[in-house]
């Protein structure tokens, strides 16, 4: 078995599991991770938030849009910031991340428990495998290709 690939696959399932699971809450699972990302850092700019996404700005604006028409965030920005946006997560979008969090976890953890695994070990050590790969990559990206 390749790693590689059977992480790959396995994100890729939990993309459309997790889309599943938050259509009931109004939620893709773009804007619930651009959710998640706001309510963790209150005063970001939609700039920050494509960065953060790994997305455009203009793809980040669309998700922003949608997260302000349906009253989850709002633009904090003063006057004077000009096109600006400053986002804050509202009372309704921390309940409804919240919510959805205990929904994708709570059942993720299951599904792990099931096949004997613990989600709080197993969440542990793919966190140290995502640092070690980010810290070989960036050592590596360093290097002279020649």
């Amino acid at each position: 078995m390749d790693l590689a690939y059977e992480l790959h696959d396995l994100v890729r399932t939990l993309d459309r599991w997790a889309e599943r699971m938050l259509r009931p809450a109004g939620l893709s699972y773009s804007r619930y991770v651009a959710l998640i990302i706001v309510c963790e850092h209150p005063g970001l700019t939609g700039r920050d938030l494509a960065r953060g996404l790994g997305v455009s700005e203009a793809a980040a604006s669309g998700l922003v849009k949608a997260l302000l028409r349906d009253e989850l965030v709002e633009n904090v920005a003063g006057e004077g910031a000009g096109n600006v946006r400053r986002l804050r997560a509202t009372e309704a979008g921390r309940a409804t991340q919240q919510r959805c969090a205990e929904l994708l976890g709570d059942s993720l953890d299951r599904n792990a428990r099931a096949i004997g695994i613990d989600p709080a070990q197993f969440a542990l050590t793919v966190r140290a495998l995502h640092d070690e790969v980010r810290t070989t990559r960036t050592d590596s990206s360093s290097e002279d290709p020649s």
